[in-house]
């Protein structure tokens, strides 16, 4: 055997494992380094946050559109009380029309009449000219207040319309937002299930890569033993061969053979702790690898189905979530559409307001006519008295006065309906528009949260475009990590073909050497030799691992640590 070739070899198959080791020491730890986020991470949140935002609004929703229409409805029916009000109001009106009409055609027959009696007639026509006259003031204002009383009525049916627009609108605010929430539920379950089987799968790879990292455990082990047999064959390189048929002869041969049968029992330890290690590797690299294929086979998948381009239109994620945003901004131009008829729904309850003040104020003009009416009423009835001229009028002053006395009792029970129809709509309209305002701003919330959203669903439509182009599932570099970890291991299995090649020439030159010891044992006419060579010790106190220790004490018979187990190491 050449020594110094063998002694390099050694020192080879020593460096290659630490080369190996190295390697591996870097390597492993990377791979359980889960810092930075991969594009399932990064999909993951993306629906999270999505989920977040949209339940957080769906909540809003739901409050301020729940029993909208049993809130207002009540306020509807009392509007529509107060409209029977303003159609017994408008009979009334129409009453005091009819009458003013009877008044101006009698103070007409009377006028006839008084200017047919001369100047005893006189008096009383200049009367009659001012009861005709104050009659068709009557006629005029009961005109007014019809015409004001029909333009209330209108812009009540008006408010009553614009109502009906704002349910309208905000029925189809909560479709559109239903139809939203359920599109983007639908999606975040579809999408979630095999991306936390992707999550679940890739969690259970790292046990076994720990696992598979207890292989590094021998890295101290397989130097140290290297290290011993190193030593042995310097020691036999070092030992130079006495002179021939000589004791020393004979305890040089005996001291070289029991240095390979060393180096062979190191050898074999080695080759036990390179298969032991590899065994535990090897377990768990292959269920390392499997997660791996069945990881990649489902990031194909989920690529295929929810990520291309070729997609169904139903699974595709870009073209959902565009579908989506599409959703959300027609229903944020119906939140437009919802504010500017809220703008009308407040001007309407104003204008209603004001025009039932306006009606009183024309009500207010009847009552100074009514009072000069009964005035001339009763000169009236005074010059018909005195002036036996103008007696065949008498009936038309009488009829004339019963007509006054009916406009005046119209006009009492007008005066009580249209001051509990103003202070009855005024009540309730200030509740309605408070309750309207305060929606209002609940709306606007709700648009802004909406407007969140929406942002948010576009800023996900933007990432996901990033994340389609390089689809990952593992941190960067992760399988070419594995793909290294795998040869470097595969690099080590190796060396135990490199050790078991230079455990057969070790064992060849024992042999050698153990017939030189045969031949010298027949010449000296013994069977056994004790070996004298004081190296052993030496070799033996350099020694850290116990159990070869051991082995190189029973080889020269000196004493040595006992119950230590194969390859525990000892440090000195």
């Amino acid at each position: 055997m050449d020594l110094t070739h063998s002694i390099s070899q050694i020192k080879d198959i020593s460096s290659k494992s630490e080369q190996v080791f190295l390697q591996l020491g870097n390597l492993f730890p990377s791979l359980l380094n889960r810092d930075g986020e991969t594009s399932l991470q990064e999909l993951r949140k993306m629906f999270i946050n999505l989920k977040s935002g949209e339940d957080a609004s769906d909540e809003k929703e739901k409050a301020l559109f729940t029993d909208y229409s049993a809130k207002y409805n009540p306020l509807f029916d009392k509007l529509n009380l107060k409209i029977e009000d303003l159609h017994r109001l408008d009979k009334m009106i129409s009453d005091i029309k009819e009458d003013s009409e009877q008044m101006e055609l009698i103070a007409l027959n009377a006028m006839v009449i008084s200017i047919k009696s001369g100047e005893k007639g006189q008096a009383f026509s200049r009367i009659t000219e001012n009861l005709q006259r104050l009659s068709n003031d009557m006629f005029l204002f009961s005109d007014k207040l019809s015409e004001e009383e029909s333009q209330l009525l209108t812009h009540i049916n008006t408010l009553k319309s614009i109502f009906s627009g704002i349910l309208e609108s905000q029925k189809s605010l909560s479709a559109k937002g239903t139809s939203g929430s359920s599109e983007i539920r639908s999606l975040i379950m579809n999408v979630t299930q095999p991306i936390s089987s992707m999550e679940s799968d890739i969690d259970s790879v790292y046990p076994y890569i720990q696992k598979a990292m207890e292989c590094l455990q021998l890295q101290d082990m397989i130097r140290q033993s290297l290290s011993h047999v190193q030593r042995c064959i310097e020691e036999i390189s070092s030992s130079r061969a006495p002179a021939p048929g000589t004791e020393e002869e004979l305890d040089y041969v005996c001291f070289t053979i029991a240095l390979h049968k060393l180096a062979n029992e190191v050898l074999k330890d080695i080759n036990s702790y390179v298969s032991q290690g590899f065994a535990t590797f090897d377990k768990n690299w292959q269920k390392v690898i499997s997660i791996l294929d069945r990881v990649e086979s489902a990031r194909l998948e989920f690529e295929s189905r929810f990520l291309s381009e070729f997609a169904v239109s139903s699974e595709n994620i870009e073209k959902r979530l565009t579908g989506i945003i599409d959703g959300f901004q027609l229903m944020m131009n119906e939140f437009n559409n919802y504010h500017s008829v809220q703008k009308d729904l407040l001007h309407t309850c104003q204008n209603i307001t004001e025009r039932a003040r306006i009606i009183y104020a024309v009500f207010d003009n009847l009552r100074p006519v009514m009072s000069r009416l009964h005035h001339v009423r009763i000169l009236q009835q005074i010059e018909v008295a005195k002036n036996d001229a103008i007696k065949s009028v008498q009936d038309s002053v009488t009829d004339m006065d019963n007509l006054i006395k009916d406009a005046n009792a119209s006009l009492d029970d007008m005066q009580a309906l249209l001051e509990s129809f103003i202070a009855d709509t005024s009540s309730m309209l200030g509740t309605f528009t408070t309750s309207i305002s305060k929606d209002n701003e609940n709306m606007v919330a709700l648009r802004e949260d909406k407007s969140t959203f929406f942002e948010e669903l576009k800023l996900g439509r933007n990432q996901l475009a990033s994340i389609i182009q390089n689809f990952t599932v593992f941190p960067d570099g992760f399988q070419s990590k594995c793909v290294t970890v795998q040869q470097n291991l595969q690099g080590l299995k190796n060396l135990e073909s490199e050790i078991s090649g230079f455990m057969n020439l070790v064992s060849n030159s024992a042999r050698e050497f153990e017939l030189k010891r045969s031949q010298l044992f027949g010449e000296h006419g013994i069977s056994d030799w004790k070996i004298k060579n004081s190296r052993f010790s030496d070799i033996i106190e350099h020694f850290t691992i116990t159990a070869h220790k051991a082995a190189a004490g029973k080889l020269a018979g000196v004493s040595v640590e006992k119950g230590a187990a194969s390859g525990e190491v000892t440090f000195f």
